[in-house]
């Protein structure tokens, strides 16, 4: 009686710890699914987060393209300006070389010389005078008269001259009307790489926050999935122990059903004994009251 009571007392142990063990390991199943849907949600995040930034990767390889392109295009306005303005700059040196002594001057000599070679004529011609005298007059109307020549001869030069300069002003102011053309081209194109630098910094700068939260987002979603994994691994320690428990109760259940076999055995052999015996003794007492050995 009292090895049942303690059969059963273990029984309903092993019942109750086999329910606890069960709970804990559906708990810890549903600890593990729940941290796993946390884990997908954070990196569903980060794939999304990763596909805005490939979505503003192509914005910003375009702005930064158009940058390079009107940086070079200005390079190539601003190599021109710089050569317009240095062809002004020389003609301006070699008209500044080209201008002598100016021709106002040069007039004025010549009305002053041809003046006195006027008056020495004159003289000559009215007032009577030496031989000697007229000779060294002669000698100076001569000497004013090459002087004349050489001056109208510089001053020929210094005509052509003046023309070449004219030629020279019109080159130069067209050099500089290029140029500034040019140096407009050069200011747009620096104002419009400016404007896709910006443009391109923007999208970088999204681009990197957008980064830096992705990987947070992958660092959580790394986190979470060793969490997971770690109950997971606590849950299948406990299944283990849910399966131990489980065969000693089966176990216990077999050896239980096995002694109530042995037993049932045991009695309806004890009863096939009996049976026999109280045949024998009947058979036994019939013959005796046939021989009369014995009487009822």
């Amino acid at each position: 009686m009292t090895t049942k009571r303690m059969s059963t007392a273990n029984k309903k142990k092993k019942i109750s710890e086999l329910e606890s063990a069960e709970l804990k390991f559906r708990a810890l199943l549903n600890k593990r699914d729940e941290i796993n849907e946390q884990a997908a949600a954070a990196r569903s995040e980060r794939d999304s987060l990763h596909d805005k930034k490939k979505e503003l990767q192509e914005p910003m390889r375009t702005a930064r393209d158009k940058r390079d392109a009107a940086v070079a295009e200005m390079r190539v306005h601003k190599k021109k300006r710089d050569e317009l303005q240095g062809k002004a700059k020389e003609l301006i040196e070699f008209k500044r070389k080209l201008k002598g002594t100016p021709m106002g001057d040069l007039k004025t000599e010549i009305r002053v010389i041809e003046a006195d070679i006027k008056g020495m004529e004159m003289r000559q011609q009215t007032v009577p005078v030496k031989l000697t005298e007229e000779r060294e007059l002669l000698d100076k109307i001569k000497a004013r008269a090459t002087d004349l020549q050489r001056l109208k001869k510089i001053l020929m030069e210094q005509d052509k001259v003046q023309k070449e300069v004219k030629n020279i002003d019109a080159s130069i102011d067209a050099f500089f009307r290029q140029a500034d053309k040019e140096h407009e081209e050069v200011v747009r194109l620096s104002e419009e790489q400016h404007k896709f630098h910006e443009e391109a910094q923007v999208h970088a700068k999204d681009i990197g926050v957008l980064a830096a939260t992705a990987n947070k987002k992958h660092e959580e979603f790394l986190k979470l999935r060793e969490d997971a994994d770690a109950v997971h691994q606590k849950a299948m320690e406990l299944r283990g122990k849910v399966i131990e428990i489980k065969d000693q109760k089966r176990a216990e259940v077999w050896e239980e059903r096995n002694a109530i076999r042995d037993v049932n055995l045991a009695t309806r052999k004890a009863l096939d004994d009996k049976e026999k015996k109280d045949k024998v003794a009947d058979e036994a007492l019939q013959i005796l009251l046939k021989k009369g050995k014995i009487e009822i």
